[in-house]
């Protein structure tokens, strides 16, 4: 289902309209609140968890003497960067790949820098990725990483998640419903509706990140 579709079928499976929704767009009263439900609905499944239709890669290059890198500003990735998945960032070269080594931030405030070829990394608290050394060349960097949650905006908008799973962000809506109608037994029932479902999910949509044997940077 699109996300018009999830707003029509949310008013029609909770009785608030019969007539459904047109658009979701302009829209004032239940209308406008039905839209507002699916797409918060949607954007809190998504943080739930690491799902692995947010997973995605990324890549650039480094720039001579530039230590931190910001996914938002200088990288400009897109989809945009919710989450770096650390145990994956390669760096490449003439001489081949490989991993670099991931040091916590409270560790990283006791490394001293120096000019050369990076073999760590940290994450700042503000996202940025910073190297161990101000690079003394250019290295393509490549990375996994978890998107930030897609937005809805337009009819036609399509979830990133497979159409089987589509009932949790309805049934995660109609809590929303439930509790603003202030029915108990509307929200119990939609409570274990979305159980079952996100059950499912967590069973087949949580990825086993495997990597391969780590060559030597």
């Amino acid at each position: 289902m699109n996300y018009l579709a999830l707003c029509d079928k949310l008013l029609k499976e909770t009785g608030l309209s019969d007539q459904g929704v047109a658009s979701v767009v302009n829209q004032t009263g239940l209308n406008k609140k039905s839209v507002d439900w699916i797409n918060r609905a949607w954007t809190e499944i998504q943080n739930l968890n690491d799902w692995d239709f947010s997973w995605t890669t990324g890549s650039f290059d480094t720039v001579n003497g530039q230590q931190n890198y910001d996914p938002v500003g200088n990288l400009a990735l897109s989809p945009a960067l919710g989450k770096w998945i650390t145990s994956s960032v390669r760096i490449t070269d003439s001489n081949g790949t490989g991993y670099l080594t991931f040091v916590p931030w409270a560790t990283w405030l006791r490394t001293t820098f120096s000019s050369g070829k990076p073999t760590s990394f940290t994450i700042r608290p503000d996202n940025h990725l910073s190297f161990n050394t101000l690079p003394d060349a250019v290295y393509t960097i490549y990375f996994d990483y978890f998107r930030t949650p897609q937005q809805l905006s337009t009819n036609t908008d399509e979830l990133l998640l497979a159409e089987q799973y589509h009932d949790a962000v309805l049934y995660k809506a109609i809590l929303y419903v439930a509790a603003e109608q202030d029915a108990p037994e509307l929200y119990q029932d939609a409570q274990a509706q979305l159980n079952i479902r996100l059950s499912s999910m967590g069973v087949s949509l949580l990825p086993t990140i495997t990597l391969a044997e780590r060559p030597v940077a």
